[in-house]
């Protein structure tokens, strides 16, 4: 189901879906297979556009080869733009064809992003192998994220003029509001004066705002009505608040928690997320003890962060999260089937936001 995750529950959507795709939930569990062969040779065709050594270093990142060029198996990147992207035309190939370039374009953004991401958090390690910028250096990684930006605006240059205007214009809006959300979250680390507002206007920042944009581009290259473009981007607002706060609570709570390259990552650096705001805000021993923790820059056991865990929930702050996810869910969900037509593709996203629920029970 899109990311793939979460995978610990069996359990489908108990969101309301029209009688049609109904019938096809059975189809919709392999869509989500089928849109990543598709958009693999695309994408990788789309890679091979670039000049060495950007070429090799981005190949390197996407999993395809290793440090010294030798081909390898990728280790499951996620797909997620190009997901919602292709998920938001349709359900076939004849669907996804029209909405490829846009695809791709999500693709190398969010794919840029990362590689600019691990180089401003330091991370060494991601999805089991090392980073860009640790293989080739700060330098290199940040000119291959340029690059990778620079390629995306290329293919939606290649669309036609009034959907590549477009396009191109929330795809700005969309990287510069990033930008300024990678800034303030790396001022918000290590402080117990944590703004809930401002927390949670990082991840529409961060996430919800380009989880929006990719899913108003599946709308807009299928020649959707303004009235569904509009539905298509709350969608994708209210479907990337739910992702964002889901992962925030997986890192912590989550089932798959024990098998993330660095469990509580979040808590350890002491990012102020919204969740962690929220339980700043309480009061009583427990938000003392919090925030004395974020006001500290000691290296914690994860016995010890665990202890953080504890007081976080004992402040109300899992409460919260959970409440906030289910709400976008809600949300997601009311906006669904006018933004995605489609029934099979209307079923896999409905899965996928059934299954997120699932987890929290």
């Amino acid at each position: 189901m899109l990311s793939g995750r979460p995978a610990a529950s069996a359990t489908r959507s108990r969101l309301t879906l029209p009688e049609a795709a109904l019938r096809t939930e059975r189809t919709s569990q392999q869509v989500t297979e089928e849109v990543i062969a598709y958009m693999e040779p695309a994408l990788r065709e789309a890679v091979a556009r670039l000049s060495e050594p950007v070429r090799h270093m981005a190949e390197y990142h996407f999993g395809w080869v290793d440090a010294d060029g030798r081909p390898s198996v990728p280790v499951g990147f996620r797909r997620r733009p190009a997901l919602v992207t292709l998920l938001c035309a349709g359900s076939g190939k004849q669907d996804w064809d029209g909405a490829r370039n846009a695809a791709l374009a999500g693709t190398l953004m969010s794919a840029a992003g990362t590689v600019h991401d691990d180089v401003v958090d330091q991370e060494m390690i991601r999805k089991g192998r090392a980073t860009v910028w640790t293989v080739f250096g700060v330098p290199s990684a940040v000119q291959v994220g340029v690059a990778l930006h620079c390629l995306a605006f290329e293919l939606l240059a290649e669309e036609p003029p009034r959907v590549a205007v477009e396009l191109s214009r929330r795809a700005a809006y969309a990287i510069r509001e990033c930008c300024s959300g990678q800034i303030r979250d790396l001022r918000s680390e290590g402080s117990s004066r944590a703004d809930l507002k401002e927390s949670v206007d990082l991840l529409e920042s961060t996430i919800a705002f380009p989880t929006a944009g990719v899913a108003m581009a599946g709308a807009l290259v299928r020649g959707a009505t303004d009235r569904e473009i509009a539905a298509a981007e709350s969608f994708g607002y209210h479907a990337g608040m739910a992702m964002a706060y889901f992962d925030d609570w997986e890192g912590v709570w989550g089932t798959s928690r024990e098998s993330l390259e660095d469990p509580f990552a979040d808590l350890r650096r002491r990012k102020s997320r919204s969740f962690v705001a929220f339980a700043l805000q309480s009061g009583g021993p427990a938000r003392d003890q919090l925030a004395a923790y974020y006001d500290d820059c000691a290296e914690s056991s994860l016995e010890q962060l665990e202890g953080i865990a504890g007081l976080i929930e004992e402040c109300g702050g899992r409460t919260w999260l959970e409440d906030r996810i289910r709400e976008h869910i809600v949300l997601a969900g009311r906006a669904l089937p006018e933004a995605v037509p489609d029934p099979l593709a209307q079923a896999e996203f409905a899965g996928f936001l059934g299954m997120i629920a699932d987890e929290l029970r």
